[in-house]
């Protein structure tokens, strides 16, 4: 799969990644690396744990490194969630925007799977 097909079924912003790391073999390179990333993970364990300042740190970096990596929906899903827990505790139900970051966090992680399968740049 060539990298724009990749962005192009994410809904990324391919344009906008490729602005700030300048080259396409390090937007694949980084993409790649994200299927190692912790924080979705740690994100729903401090959920569990009704942690929500390790909560709320989790899904701020996930939104973070989402945007740097132009996977712009699972950013925003991301976002709703940072928001909620801002204040500390969480401000609204959370069950529908989780269930709406784990919709796009499999889909992306899918995506990137299939991508780094055989990376075409």
């Amino acid at each position: 799969m060539k990298l724009t097909e990749c962005y192009s079924r994410l809904n990324g912003d391919y344009t906008g990644v490729l602005s700030r790391l300048m080259k396409e073999s390090l937007v694949s390179r980084f993409l790649i690396m994200f299927l190692k990333d912790t924080q979705f993970n740690e994100f729903h364990s401090s959920l569990k744990d009704q942690n929500w300042e390790n909560a709320f740190r989790n899904i701020h970096t996930l939104k973070g490194t989402s945007l740097n990596l132009g996977l712009t929906q699972l950013a925003n899903a991301a976002s709703t969630i940072t928001e909620l827990l801002r204040s500390g505790s969480p401000s609204g139900d959370l069950a529908a925007p989780v269930e709406l970051l784990d919709k796009e966090y499999r889909h992306t992680i899918e995506t990137i799977e299939e991508y780094s399968a055989d990376p075409e740049i």
